[in-house]
């Protein structure tokens, strides 16, 4: 069973473009070479264009737990807490019918 992590968060509207580059071209070619990642994305909500969700796909619980503790992760969140609006949340799921 795949693990999933998904962070949301709300971005200041003049700040939503460099927060959409910089995930894009730094935070998802990282995510997506840790160990046991299987995917990476930032979504951007169609009718509210500062509100967020990045998700994560890894293999188990303990790959994104590594990845955590790696340090990697609060290094990409502090890559683009400049755009923050207020404080994101983090949820975590188990997901059914995704294989890596």
């Amino acid at each position: 069973m795949a693990f999933v992590r998904v962070g949301q968060f709300k971005a200041l509207p003049e700040r939503v473009e460099e927060l959409c580059a910089i995930y894009e071209a730094e935070a998802i070619p990282a995510i997506r070479a840790a160990r046991g990642n299987i995917s990476a994305v930032l979504l951007q909500q169609h009718h509210a264009r500062d509100a967020f969700m990045a998700i994560t796909v890894w293999n188990s619980a303990e790959d994104a737990e590594r990845y955590e503790r790696s340090g990697q992760a609060s290094a990409m969140v502090e890559k683009i807490r400049f755009a923050f609006a207020g404080p994101p949340s983090l949820a975590t799921y188990d997901a059914f019918g995704i294989s890596g």
